[in-house]
């Protein structure tokens, strides 16, 4: 039950996110993408402020620390990464190069978490890639530079030590805590290179563009992160990561039907492998999740 829950909520996440680049296309043309984090964050932590006050929790030294490596590093270097690599490459590259984010995921749950790679996760890992490539079908025609696959590779590595740095922080605090802290040491970070905030038209905005920032800062990131972190303490590191791959699936399917984009013949046989990862993956969590009691399950603690 406890993995049902989990893949239910890292789905909608990935799902959520998947529409962040159907509406960050309009969103875009009228903000940039710093002052755009920025607002995203705000808006988040104005959502997240009266859950965490209310059940705010004693924290120590380290939970502070774990949640600034986790928020600089990790939230807010990933969003700033992900936006600028994709202005400077092609979707084809950048849609790929995100797609990463798992391998990242299990890599680094390695020392950080202590999780070790069973054989079924790594044949997960391999079936869900390779579905993220066949998505994006051949070819990558387009301008792609070295800085845009630098920072793409950036964002997925960040984005990898953000998710399993709150895995760890799980041990000791709830989500109200990760998820209010990590989004407010991401704020501090970027408000010095916010300024062309300032020069934004607010009044100037449309109900649509407001919409659109308001799905981004609530619906994407307050919601989304909490549905992510919630689903990363219901199984292994490993596993939960390869719901990112949910993310292209959706993104393709919205840009089709909203913004008219031609449907790839590639989509329905990289959705099978990515499905297939997935299930495998499920699979050998839950038979890990049988393990006789006082056996550690991902490295962490028994549920």
């Amino acid at each position: 039950m406890h993995s049902l829950r989990g893949a239910l909520a890292l789905t909608l996440a990935a799902a959520i996110w998947g529409g962040v680049y159907v509406v960050s296309r309009v969103v875009l043309r009228e903000i940039p993408p710093i002052p755009l984090v920025s607002m995203r964050l705000v808006l988040t932590l104005v959502v997240l402020a009266p859950l965490y006050f209310t059940r705010r929790r004693r924290a120590t030294a380290r939970d502070y620390l774990l949640a600034l490596l986790s928020g600089t590093l990790g939230f807010g270097l990933s969003l700033v990464m992900q936006f600028y690599g994709t202005a400077w490459s092609s979707a084809h590259v950048g849609s790929l190069i995100t797609s990463s984010s798992p391998a990242f995921i299990a890599l680094l749950a390695l020392p950080v978490l202590g999780d070790k790679l069973r054989r079924a996760q790594i044949l997960a890992l391999c079936l869900a890639l390779l579905g993220a490539v066949v998505v994006m079908g051949p070819g990558g025609q387009g301008g792609t530079s070295l800085r845009g696959v630098l920072a793409l590779l950036a964002a997925a590595v960040t984005w990898g030590l953000y998710t399993v740095l709150n895995r760890r922080l799980a041990r000791s605090q709830d989500l109200a805590f990760i998820n209010f802290w990590t989004a407010a040491f991401a704020l501090a970070f970027l408000l010095p290179l916010s300024g062309g905030a300032l020069s934004l038209h607010f009044r100037a905005f449309s109900p649509a563009l407001w919409a659109g920032v308001l799905y981004i800062g609530v619906v994407s990131t307050a919601l989304a992160m909490y549905l992510w972190n919630y689903g990363f303490t219901q199984m292994p590191a490993a596993t939960g990561g390869l719901f990112l791959f949910v993310q292209p699936i959706v993104g393709t399917l919205l840009g089709v039907t909203l913004l008219g984009e031609r449907l790839s013949p590639w989509l329905w046989p990289g959705a099978a492998l990515i499905a297939a990862g997935v299930v495998i993956s499920l699979r050998d969590g839950a038979g890990a999740r049988r393990a006789p009691p006082g056996v550690a399950i991902g490295g962490g603690q028994p549920d």
